[in-house]
């Protein structure tokens, strides 16, 4: 990945409880260990493309997203942090939808623009 300077072989690559927490949320996956669902967001690392940088202070954060499935990572020097996991594309139309409805009804409830 070539975002990652030196490459992500030579990076390690470390996976937050609250990603986890996100995965089986995201995914509907709550029968999964916590191991496994680590090895799986790990994957999407190092297979996965970035998508887009995300907004921060340090521009270290980025998108990667591999098979459907989109994770928010940091780069800190040699390491490399899944902060979260964003789900499957189905789950992020879904949640899209869902607010752009929620916005709508908003404005005509209320009159907020």
């Amino acid at each position: 990945m070539k975002c990652f300077g030196k490459g992500i072989d030579k990076m390690s690559v470390l996976v937050t409880k609250h990603a986890i927490k996100r995965y089986r949320e995201r995914l509907f996956d709550y029968s999964s260990s916590s191991e496994r669902i680590r090895q799986l967001l790990r994957e999407i690392v190092a297979k996965g493309r970035p998508v887009c940088l995300r907004p921060n202070t340090h521009e270290n954060c980025y998108e990667i997203k591999y098979r459907g499935i989109s994770v928010v990572l940091l780069k800190k020097k040699d390491d490399l942090i899944v902060i979260t996991c964003l789900g499957d594309s189905k789950y992020r139309n879904w949640i899209k939808q869902k607010e752009a409805n929620s916005r709508v009804f908003q404005s005509l409830r209320y009159g907020v623009n």
